[in-house]
């Protein structure tokens, strides 16, 4: 911080002190919210990025379940004993059942994470430039092929689908991503 201002007659000039720090602590949480907005909308790329692999990841954690109620765990050595934290010894059946509800619980994450991009995508959906979107991060075209698609130039590809990621990170952050 800079020294305080002193006038000729050796006062502080409490004011423009005051004054200073007021306008370092408007440009330091200008500052910020400039970082933060760029690191949610990389955030939300990464995440439409992500979600036709959860897509895909529910339907084989969901299969996996499946064959752990039909099947049970996989048979093992019986000289391998399982002990819980407390040290006493699991059942298989508890073993199962743990099994079981832990995968559970991931496909659930994972459902209600793909819920949320699908509600976010479903408020952009009437935008003339929504395949910009969908091609880019669900079906993992890049911007020439996209703009042969729609057609349109390459930039107009970027420029909307960026705007469209702005709306979409809005959504999904809220006034944080503003």
């Amino acid at each position: 911080m800079a020294k305080p201002k002193i006038k000729s007659d050796d006062t502080i000039d409490v004011p423009a002190i005051i004054s200073a720090a007021v306008n370092a602590g408007l440009q330091a949480g200008r500052l910020q919210g400039a970082r933060v907005a760029g690191d949610l909308h990389k955030a939300t790329e990464k995440r439409l990025f992500a979600y036709p692999v959860l897509l895909q990841k529910i339907e084989d954690d969901t299969e996996k379940m499946e064959r752990l109620t039909t099947d049970g765990t996989p048979e093992r050595s019986k000289s391998i004993v399982r002990f819980n934290r407390t040290g006493s010894r699991l059942s298989p059946d508890e073993i199962l059942e743990g099994l079981i509800m832990d995968l559970a619980a991931t496909i659930a994450a994972d459902q209600h994470e793909t819920e949320i991009i699908e509600d976010a995508l479903q408020t952009i959906q009437a935008d003339p430039y929504y395949d910009t979107v969908a091609q880019k991060f669900i079906e993992g075209m890049n911007d020439e092929e996209i703009a042969a698609t729609i057609p349109c130039d390459p930039s107009t590809v970027r420029r909307n689908r960026g705007r469209l990621v702005r709306k979409l990170t809005v959504r999904l952050y809220g006034a944080e991503a503003l």
